[in-house]
């Protein structure tokens, strides 16, 4: 198997995965950009929008241990081709969709299949072909290359879609594609010298555990943790049936899953046969602390920026090309950072990595705080920035050595092991940033509304009748279009009222921002104690 090998890669080699590191950040950053003209284009929602993004990431992580399973029965390398021309197809279909259903099945499915091993590959690779100081710059350079990856994908596919149309804000990842097919041949060619059975019902309670328990993450907003806010029927069967939310059912559903996944490869490593995943590194606490703690800031900064990415337009009436320039800070600064520490190396050896990781979360916490006092209904860009560029700062010093302290305990045998639970864990983060930090937003601006038309009316409700109505809203902002909703309103509310909702939904989406950056300040304090559990230095430099 490819464990332990040691391999050679060229310059061109390594731009293609490089490159393939782009093109997949590109696509997944220009869809929160491009989403108000898909909304638009389909008559949609924002809650569609959001729950495709969602449902990428989780079909690229649940599918990961999979893809690691067929890597090690096929070769990585044909897996990887395998996976290029599936996320081309998937590209093209996205940008040909007809309708959202189109768009959902196409982006989430085709392309989030064809993703997972142009994820997983170029992490691998770099792992085999580069060890001490030029695996430290090989991992700040890969992460810096995505990174821009996802900085084009706002600014170049926000042009292109306020220029144009949101379909051809595809067509420059479709370009980077054709090169990585040109650049391919230079790619290691992995050997497979011992072919394994591939553990299908493995990847099965894998895929339908993770599953389970993003998607009841997701739902948790409109359906409600525990107490429903209304019933989850399927084919005219209510499920669970009892008088609690779907959601907790989905969380036990993937939890049995799980458990039964983890009895599965045990019974597979005890009979030496087909096992999806090794998972010795599991038991070394520095990685999965340092694992954690990074997916925690992959959480962050995703759900984060999606919510930015609904609350501009909202409140600043920005185009998508606009909308991008204003969150463009926070991108721009942490790829200055990256650069920075990529050519001079050396802040590490000056100050225990460690301590650079506390100082990227404890600045992206500050960053927060100040992005939350900047929240205001008549805020601007420009009053968005410094907590923007701060936060920015913040996560190049965390990104640029969270990598090194947490493949410090693996061995070359482990490393492409590591890669294959590493990089889906950020796939779970971002999948639940945008689950839970947007359902936040929606959650409360739903809540403003309902509480501030009741006001404007001089009305009061029940409890009860208050809770009813604001998980309808909330609904009705997840599956209706905007042209929807005004009707709603106007054929609802008298003449009066209805004029004062332009005020009360921005004054709604202002307190929906703000305490979504609140969860994030909660989540950025438990980020910061988990990285107290990682050492000052990498474990194998400082054995050295």
């Amino acid at each position: 198997m490819e464990s332990g090998q040691t391999i050679q890669i060229s310059r061109q080699g390594f731009w293609a995965i490089a490159l393939t590191l782009f093109m997949v950040a590109y696509n997944v950053s220009v869809m929160p950009v491009i989403m108000s003209k898909i909304v638009l284009s389909f008559n949609s929602s924002v809650g569609y929008i959001q729950g495709i993004l969602v449902l990428f990431s989780l079909v690229t992580a649940s599918f990961a241990p999979t893809t690691e399973n067929l890597c090690r029965y096929y070769g990585r390398t044909q897996i990887f081709t395998f996976g290029l021309m599936l996320y081309g197809i998937g590209i093209v279909l996205t940008s040909l969709s007809p309708d959202i259903g189109f768009l959902a099945v196409s982006f989430t499915f085709i392309v989030g299949l064809g993703a997972t091993p142009l994820v997983s590959t170029p992490w691998a690779i770099s792992d085999l072909a580069f060890d001490g100081k030029a695996e430290r710059q090989a991992s700040v350079a890969l992460v810096l290359i995505s990174t821009l990856g996802g900085l084009s994908g706002s600014i170049l596919g926000g042009y292109i879609a306020a220029h144009a149309t949101w379909r051809w804000s595809f067509a420059p990842s479709l370009a980077i594609l054709l090169l990585i097919l040109l650049l391919r041949r230079f790619i290691p060619n992995l050997a497979v010298t011992c072919r394994e059975s591939i553990d299908w019902i493995g990847g099965l309670l894998s895929f339908i555990g993770l599953g389970s328990i993003l998607i009841a993450l997701c739902l948790a907003g409109e359906f409600g943790w525990w107490v429903p806010k209304r019933r989850f029927s399927f084919a005219g069967l209510v499920i669970p049936p009892f008088a609690i939310s779907i959601v907790p059912t989905l969380i036990a559903v993937g939890v049995i899953f799980l458990g039964l996944f983890a009895v599965w490869q045990r019974k597979q490593s005890r009979r030496s046969a087909a096992s999806l995943m090794r998972v010795g590194l599991l038991k070394k606490p520095v990685f999965v602390f340092g694992m954690l703690t990074a997916m925690l800031h992959t959480l962050i900064s995703t759900g984060v920026q999606f919510n930015l990415y609904q609350f501009v337009p909202t409140v600043l009436l920005t185009n998508p090309f606009e909308t991008a320039l204003t969150v463009i800070p926070y991108t721009l600064t942490m790829v200055i950072v990256l650069v920075t520490i990529l050519q001079f190396l050396s802040l590490g050896d000056r100050l225990p990595p460690k301590y650079v990781v506390f100082s990227g979360v404890t600045l992206l916490g500050v960053g927060l705080l100040i992005l939350r006092q900047s929240i205001q209904p008549g805020a601007t860009s420009l009053g968005l920035m410094p907590g923007l560029i701060i936060m920015g700062l913040g996560s190049g010093l965390f990104l640029s050595y969270i990598g090194a302290l947490t493949y410090s305990v693996a061995s070359l045998q482990e490393k492409p092991e590591g890669s294959g639970i590493y990089n889906p864990v950020q796939n779970l983060g971002s999948s639940l940033g945008r689950g839970i930090l947007g359902t936040t937003l929606i959650f409360f601006a739903s809540q403003n509304i309902v509480d501030g038309v009741l006001q404007d009316l001089g009305k009061t409700l029940s409890s009860d009748q208050r809770r009813q109505a604001i998980a309808t809203l909330q609904e009705m902002l997840q599956t209706l279009s905007r042209s929807e909703i005004k009707e709603v309103f106007r054929q609802n509310l008298p003449p009066s009222t209805y004029a004062s909702m332009k005020s009360i939904s921005l004054e709604a989406a202002t307190v929906g921002m703000q305490s979504s950056l609140v969860i994030a300040l909660i989540l950025t304090a438990i980020c910061f104690l988990l990285a107290t559990r990682l050492p000052k230095y990498p474990l194998r430099s400082r054995a050295k």
